[in-house]
């Protein structure tokens, strides 16, 4: 979810149906000062607030974490996008945050494309010569990495 986009799209959604931040709050029984940090990206509304939030403004949740109004034809894939993001950040707030969430993020879309191509090979052995070639280690650390990222990928699945 990029917070600067939906900032943004909350005060000019608000401004469009003709409402103050003061307005805004009162429908939604808060203050304008929590209607002025989200739309000035301070924080984001507290989710108990998003379908009220999105009633108010006539606006889906999607088009709110996106940040903008989408079209029939956008609208399965920003909800997969939003769904995606949504996960991650709820996966790392979850975690100890001893890395960027940038980081994060960036370690779990390369563990992602791995399982994906491992799960190419059609036998474990095809997958370790090519992760051999591929990184000049030993077989074994192959073969081990192969079972690490395929248990994980199980578990992934499973959960």
């Amino acid at each position: 979810m990029d917070q600067n986009k939906i900032r943004k799209f909350i005060a000019e959604c608000r401004k469009e149906k003709g409402l103050t931040q003061v307005q805004l709050a009162e429908k939604l029984g808060t203050t304008d000062k929590s209607v002025s940090k989200w739309e000035n990206g301070v924080c984001l509304p507290d989710s108990s607030q998003y379908e009220p939030l999105c009633n108010i403004l006539n606006i889906t949740i999607n088009e709110l974490f996106a940040g903008q109004k989408i079209s029939n034809n956008d609208y399965k894939s920003i909800a997969d996008k939003n769904l995606l993001k949504l996960l991650k950040n709820n996966l790392y707030e979850s975690s100890d945050k001893s890395i960027l969430f940038r980081e994060f993020d960036n370690a779990l879309n390369r563990i992602s494309e791995t399982i994906v191509l491992l799960n190419k090979f059609k036998t474990k052995e095809e997958a370790v010569d090519y992760m051999m070639k591929e990184t000049k280690l030993s077989k074994k650390e192959c073969s081990d990495a192969y079972d690490f990222y395929k248990k994980l990928g199980k578990k992934v699945l499973e959960d």
